[in-house]
């Protein structure tokens, strides 16, 4: 009756254990991936766009490893508690349960880990920096002419954010003559882009095109990432 009862408590300690000690580890390697250590470490010296670009596509991809193996280690966790308890006959009922338990916990992990590379945009952000990367080594960036809408901010490389994180791109909102819309593009910060003069709101465009610089901005089409900026002459809207 005692070696029952130390045996119930030992399956019951099994089946409650393997979630903590699958869970916790796995949670651990994604916050080391959302480091700011660990992007540093991916960004290591790199300070123009294609490199901050090929930074941003490997520490994605690490990120993707870390979770896999995360989850990788619920399963042996799982399998391991499983095998433990299957050992002693007075424990072998608990298998099922140490199995359903396991599963249920991959199941929650799958959630959050699928919702990190398909929402917290893990998987577009690889594939764009992989395309812009391949645009800027063949010569063929995306030429916009804009005006630069006041105010900038530093930015860490796209992709989720962690505390801590690297902050080695200055994005800018910007629009061409049109002004249908502002889009966002990003300068390396050690590109050292400052416009001379901001687009003014309250004026009109013919003001600005007089009395505002524009720029010619070379950049990849995914992600906008700035390869060269041009100044432009001011003068009046050709029609």
């Amino acid at each position: 009756m005692n070696d029952g009862g130390r045996g119930g408590r030992f399956a019951l300690l099994m089946v409650t254990a393997a979630p903590f000690f699958s869970v916790f580890p796995a949670l651990g390697l994604i916050l080391l991936g959302l480091s700011g250590s660990f992007v540093s470490l991916c960004i290591g010296k790199s300070t123009d766009a294609l490199g901050l670009l090929k930074a941003c596509r490997n520490w994605c991809f690490a990120l993707c490893l870390l979770m896999v193996l995360g989850a990788a280690l619920t399963i042996a966790v799982t399998v391991f508690s499983a095998k433990t308890l299957w050992k002693k006959p007075e424990t072998r009922g608990m298998v099922k349960a140490a199995l359903e338990m396991g599963g249920v916990i991959l199941f929650l992990e799958a959630i959050v880990l699928g919702a990190m590379v398909f929402r917290g945009d893990v998987l577009t952000t690889i594939t764009g920096a992989q395309a812009d990367i391949q645009q800027i080594q063949s010569g063929e960036l995306e030429t916009v002419t804009v005006w630069i809408y006041p105010g900038s901010t530093t930015a860490h490389l796209p992709g989720p954010y962690g505390s801590g994180q690297p902050s080695p791109l200055v994005k800018y909102y910007a629009s061409d003559s049109s002004l249908q819309s502002w889009d966002p593009y990003w300068f390396p910060v050690e590109m050292g882009f400052e416009p001379e003069s901001t687009y003014r709101a309250s004026k009109d465009r013919s003001w600005n095109a007089e009395n505002v610089r524009q720029y010619t901005l070379s950049c990849t089409s995914r992600l906008k990432f700035v390869v060269e900026a041009i100044p432009c002459p001011m003068g009046p809207i050709a029609d």
